[in-house]
């Protein structure tokens, strides 16, 4: 679009605006004290900094375009507010901050001296009490806000009934250069805390339209996260290597992880003493998903906490873990939590679950107060502000639970399968892909079920708009199901649909595995793609896995059924008319037991023995500090040879200290001299399997947690 082309064309201008010596910046002296700068890394910071709690509805409230603390609460943040949120087991608390008409006019936009002294003062609350302090621009960009000015005119945002208005192309550099200004002063006066302050560039900025973010939109968005890392940066002081705070659209947890056009701005300007491998920017992200539990007060969803709930939490910050966390950028997810429905029960469980899991991943959890107190829309109150005291101690004990002992180990990530290497490809049409056919062999016999395991394309969610119909036809009897989606994870992998046989498979019948969807017909390419089709028997026990590399490929004559032709949303199979439908494929000769023996002939290829290598489990780890020695204990995988054990300093285990390559027991004790006093190992372990002569087919490493020498 032509704004998009201005909007990239004024890039230079936007950097330069940022690296601007500006007028009219107000600086408070600092203790010398606070000089004292404590470098966290990556795990650090997120392991000091959880979990958080927002003072909400405070120097973000407004009246007119004027921030008014008092405007929204009636009340002041005080000393003994942060005591008590600190005594409940926070660690951080986010001060959410609007700036609006506090800022004065051009060419230099000076905010008010006072009202820095104000924020500046209820950070030190936070920090003189050992708490880490967020800061940010908070209702700048708020459309809905009188004189919001991040994102349309000051003359439009707020009014009620009247569309905000952008501004054009020439307008935009004077807003760049205005948030450059702002920020510098901002930064300048706190250029001399420590790391026990944070900033965030803006909160929940967009154009007002809750539809998929729009290109232009979303460079906008980008080029503000530059501005403000290279105006902060340019302040030097400690700002040079704070860690700093950057949302996507509209905070949006799905719009920021996901191939939206989020863009993590260059940090060219921190101080040199940052080791290279190492980051200095977080992700901020906000989850009240979904929002008919967590905000809506009108609707009548009060429950959380079904396993498919669950899992489409844990499958979103998965996603997270894998884009920012895994490439060392922190996640905060800035605000979470659900209103009181008069459903303690799931609301706990809704906590528990989402700090338990970004404990696991490295994130941190700050759930949303805004002094809301009874039951609808907007109450998410946790403390009384008048009186200090707790007001919903099972959500807050929910909270502090997730944190003790140590965290749930970080979840494996499992590549998505490239399109040449899987048994079959569904694409968005209600023709049924035939995935796997021919003579069942004697491993299938009394087979009950189908598992379809496959992977969504990267830009489709199997979620409660999706679906995948699956069909089979065993010795001419047809079977169906269709399975509704349970994972709001876009692009996920490794998903599995089950099909009930009608009858049990006997050896000899003539078998066709099929299925379709008829959803997502926007996708950009194929909808799932499937790795492989597993037969259970009567136990749930796999007793016959087809992918690609052993897939049936002999054709033989299909029984002739008056069914076979009917249309797949009956239930039945649909013959692709373009193909001859009397012959299918046959499977080969089976080859001989899974490769779990050194025995096992040479024929079996390392593929199928990997098939059979389920990842080590962790039973027990312990740590005997004298004579520095970590003893490892493990649940043992059947059908494996050995293991294999590595210690690690570094949690992506780029440098191994100890690895010990074979181990035959399900435990082991190791002494190095190269484990010292006072730091933290991270181990893991795998199995593997012998075939053939000399093969070794090994299983994915399981991290088993970490230890530290005291």
């Amino acid at each position: 679009m032509k704004l998009k082309r201005i909007i990239a064309g004024i890039s230079a201008v936007v950097m330069s605006v940022s690296a601007m010596s500006f007028s009219a910046v107000s600086t408070v002296a600092a203790d010398p004290a606070d000089d004292v700068f404590d470098n966290l890394t990556q795990q650090q910071i997120t392991e000091a900094m959880g979990p958080g709690w927002n003072v909400g509805n405070q120097l973000e409230a407004s009246s007119n375009g004027m921030p008014n603390e008092t405007a929204w609460t009636g009340l002041k943040i005080t000393q003994e507010l942060i005591q008590a949120v600190k005594a409940q087991g926070f660690k951080s608390v986010r001060i959410p901050v609007s700036y609006l008409n506090k800022i004065g006019a051009a060419p230099d936009y000076t905010i008010e001296s006072a009202w820095l002294d104000r924020i500046q003062e209820v950070v030190d609350y936070c920090v003189n009490e050992g708490l880490y302090a967020i800061i940010n621009m908070h209702g700048d960009g708020y459309t809905t806000v009188t004189d919001g000015w991040l994102m349309s005119t000051p003359e439009t945002s707020g009014r009620v009934g009247v569309t905000p208005v952008p501004y054009t192309a020439e307008q935009q550099v004077e807003v760049n250069r205005k948030f450059g200004l702002v920020w510098q002063q901002i930064a300048n006066r706190f250029k001399d805390y420590d790391e026990h302050l944070i900033f965030e560039s803006m909160n929940e900025v967009f154009d007002g339209s809750y539809n998929t973010p729009k290109a232009e939109v979303y460079d906008i968005i980008n080029n503000y996260n530059q501005i403000f890392v290279d105006t902060v940066r340019q302040t030097e002081g400690n700002n040079a290597k704070r860690w700093l705070l950057i949302p996507g659209w509209n905070t949006d947890i799905n719009y920021t992880v996901g191939d939206y056009g989020f863009e993590i701005p260059t940090d060219t300007y921190r101080d040199v003493s940052i080791p290279e491998d190492e980051q200095r920017i977080m992700i901020s992200v906000h989850y009240y998903n979904p929002w008919t539990f967590c905000g809506d007060g009108a609707s009548s969803k009060t429950e959380w906490g079904t396993d498919v709930e669950v899992k489409a939490l844990q499958d979103l910050f998965i996603r997270c873990y894998k884009s920012f966390v895994m490439n060392g950028y922190p996640v905060v997810i800035g605000e979470c939590g659900a209103i009181n429905k008069n459903n303690e029960s799931s609301r706990i469980k809704f906590m528990s679950e989402l700090c338990k899991a970004a404990r696991s991943m490295g994130m941190v959890p700050v759930v949303w107060d805004n002094n809301g107190h009874g039951v609808g829309s907007d109450k998410f109150g946790l403390f009384n502000r008048a009186t200090c005291e707790v007001t919903q101690q099972g959500i807050i004990n929910a909270i502090m639970e997730a944190y003790e002992g140590e965290p749930e180990p970080a979840p494996d990530i499992i590549n998505p399968l490239e399109k040449d290497e899987a048994l079959g490809i569904i694409y968005s049409s209600k023709s049924a892909t035939t995935l796997v056919s021919g003579k069942a062999d004697a491993s299938m016999a009394n087979a009950v079920q189908v598992r379809y395991v496959f992977d969504c394309a990267s830009d489709v969610a199997f979620n409660q708009y999706s679906n995948i119909n699956l069909l089979a036809t065993v010795d001419g009897t047809n079977s169906s199901n269709t399975v509704t989606g349970s994972s709001d994870l876009t692009g996920a992998t490794m998903l599995t649909a089950v099909l009930d046989l009608t009858n049990p498979i006997k050896e000899g019948d003539i078998y066709s595995i099929s299925a379709y969807t008829a959803s997502w017909s926007d996708a950009s390419d194929y909808v799932f793609l499937i790795r492989c089709i597993e037969f259970l028997d009567a136990d749930g026990n796999v007793i016959k896995t087809i992918d690609k590399s052993n897939k049936p490929e002999e054709p033989v004559t299909q029984p002739t059924s008056n069914d076979q032709k009917t249309d797949p949303t009956s239930g039945n199979q649909k013959t692709d008319p373009s193909k001859d439908s009397s012959t299918i494929p046959t499977a080969k000769a089976p080859t001989t037991a899974a490769p779990n023996l050194k025995t096992a002939p040479k024929e079996t290829s390392k593929s199928q023995a990997e098939k059979v290598m389920k990842q080590a489990k962790i039973k027990k780890i312990t740590l005997k500090s004298k004579g520095k020695k970590i003893t490892v204990k493990w649940k043992k995988v059947s059908k494996a040879n050995g293991y294999q054990v590595q210690v690690s300093a570094n949690k992506k285990f780029k440098k191994v200290i100890v690895n010990k390559k074979s181990v035959k027991k399900t435990n082991v004790t190791i002494k190095s001299k190269k484990l010292k006093k006072g730091k933290t190992y991270y181990v893991r372990v795998r199995a593997f399997a012998i075939y053939g002569k000399s093969g070794k087919a090994n299983s994915a490493w399981k991290k088993l947690g970490k230890v530290k020498f005291k």
